[in-house]
């Protein structure tokens, strides 16, 4: 009688067990097959950033001696991607002057970010573009660059 109590016991347990993990689970989407998360009923999807997707035809150091962008000026064409890259922290990237019809603004609010930060931009609209670090500006820490057709 005693050895049927426990086999009832365990077979009871396990069962339970078993139907509570069926029944639990996060609410944060379920993982694919390449590790990310599908969202559930009522999430909106998080952008992410994509590498590679984009191939970058400007490189400009930020920060790397001093307060400066290296290169200070150059030319791109439009469809092009610029990628600034930071050498030191404390900085940031605002545009100044842009052509009408361009909604680049530079990095987002006025966040300063460290060094190892990225900051890609596509450039559709050609024109005279000028930008500066908005704590260095007064030492001079500008750029520009043309975007051609």
């Amino acid at each position: 009688m005693e050895e049927s109590r426990r086999q009832f016991v365990a077979a009871l347990t396990a069962g339970v067990t078993g139907a509570l993990a069926g029944c639990g689970g996060s609410d944060s989407g379920a993982p694919t097959e390449d590790g990310t998360e599908t969202p559930t009923a009522g999430e909106s999807p998080t952008p992410t950033e994509t590498s590679g997707a984009t191939e970058v035809s400007q490189v400009v150091a930020v920060g790397a001696d001093g307060f400066n962008f290296s290169p200070a000026n150059f030319e791109v064409a439009a469809g092009n991607t610029v990628r600034w890259e930071w050498e030191s922290g404390g900085h940031n990237v605002k545009a100044d002057t842009v052509p009408g019809g361009s909604d680049w603004s530079g990095t987002e609010g006025s966040d300063l970010f460290s060094s190892g930060h990225t900051y890609s931009y596509t450039f559709e609209t050609p024109g005279e573009y000028s930008y500066y670090c908005q704590p260095h500006r007064g030492s001079g820490m500008t750029g520009s660059f043309t975007v051609t057709q």
